[in-house]
């Protein structure tokens, strides 16, 4: 991970030593929230000395709130101060906001989240929302439309677009000729295949832009959904569910014909919902497109024929993450996200973690 000096500077002039300022900068980047343990892991120091003097400063200064969550016993620390934001130019972060209620909002998810980026530091990182839309649409020429997007509808019939709203961790391997993305899903307490689910329909339309330059890694604190994830991958990209797609689409598409001639006698009231909400699901200039050609020559378009996934097993891994204590060796410039998750789950195992 590199820092910028000007935002090293702008930390330690507020009261932080150098390693305290980069734990805090990693912090608002990737999780707004913290414990104690991943403190002691990033500074790579023993005793409570250190990590006494730094929470002391911290909630001192009031750019720290110390939480008791419900469950257990482990403080968890939130970093939420404006100022701070401020100084390292992430003053529009939504780490730095309290869920609804004065709750903590996914703090187990987002504690997650550190604890994957302090186990890859040597990663080349999207950080902010800004930088992935760039980066996709200037770097990779791909629509900000095809980008997974949040509509939040505000005042007078506003509408506000936010992308990547998960947060999730983002890397760039490889060299720039075959740089490849890295995304990751990070998996919460619930262990929910179907939310996974969901979150692969809101980035395919990404993953496919990108034409196999990209991996997803799953990661959690158990192994116990990795098969399940997989398959729940492998079958999102195979070409049996495309053949299955196609078929969906071709009976859109006899649907909405049949509701713009009026023919619905010939309907029965479940026709009509498929057909309701497939006007959702197809809506687009593209399905526009593809459906004045099925309306002239009865024959359904190939909705991407650059669209090949020969070997989808390779663009998926995933990772065990592990709570440490001490910090971890970096791993080897360019080594897939893979080689730390290997290391990581002889670890667990050995551990009962």
């Amino acid at each position: 991970m590199n820092f910028l000096t000007e935002h090293i500077e702008a930390l330690t002039q507020l009261g932080y030593v150098e390693r305290e300022a980069e734990f805090l900068y990693i912090v608002a980047v990737h999780s707004g929230f913290f414990v104690q343990r991943q403190f002691i892991q990033y500074a790579g120091v023993a005793g409570r000395g250190p990590i006494t003097d730094f929470l002391r400063k911290a909630i001192q200064r009031k750019h720290v709130r110390e939480h008791l969550p419900e469950r257990g016993s482990q403080k968890v620390y939130q970093l939420l101060s404006r100022n701070l934001y401020e100084s390292i130019e992430k003053e529009h972060s939504r780490n730095r906001r309290t869920g609804r209620y004065g709750l903590l909002d996914k703090a187990s998810v987002k504690l997650l989240s550190l604890d994957f980026v302090l186990a890859n530091l040597e990663q080349r990182y999207l950080e902010e929302e800004a930088d992935k839309v760039e980066y996709f649409t200037a770097k990779r020429q791909i629509s900000k439309e095809t980008l997974p997007a949040k509509v939040f509808q505000g005042q007078k019939g506003s509408e506000t677009h936010r992308y990547f709203v998960e947060k999730f961790p983002m890397f760039l391997s490889g060299p720039a000729n075959e740089e490849i993305v890295n995304f990751t899903y990070l998996e919460d307490e619930l262990r929910s295949l179907q939310s996974f689910g969901s979150y692969l329909e809101r980035y395919r339309p990404l993953f496919e832009a990108l034409n196999s330059k990209f991996k997803l890694i799953f990661a959690s604190n158990s192994t116990q959904s990795f098969p399940s994830a997989k398959r729940v991958f492998l079958d999102m990209f195979s070409s049996e569910r495309h053949v299955r797609e196609r078929q969906q689409l071709a009976r859109f598409f006899w649907l909405r014909k049949m509701a713009e001639e009026k023919r619905f006698r010939e309907l029965v009231h479940k026709d009509v919902i498929e057909w309701q909400r497939g006007l959702k699901h197809y809506a687009g200039p593209d399905y526009e497109r593809h459906y004045r050609t099925w309306n002239q020559t009865g024959k359904l378009l190939e909705l991407d024929p650059g669209k090949k996934w020969a070997e989808p097993a390779q663009l998926f891994d995933t990772y065990l993450v592990v709570s440490r204590t001490l910090r971890p060796a970096p791993l080897m410039s360019g080594a897939p996200a893979g080689l730390s998750a290997d290391l990581d789950a002889s670890a667990d195992t050995r551990q009962g973690a």
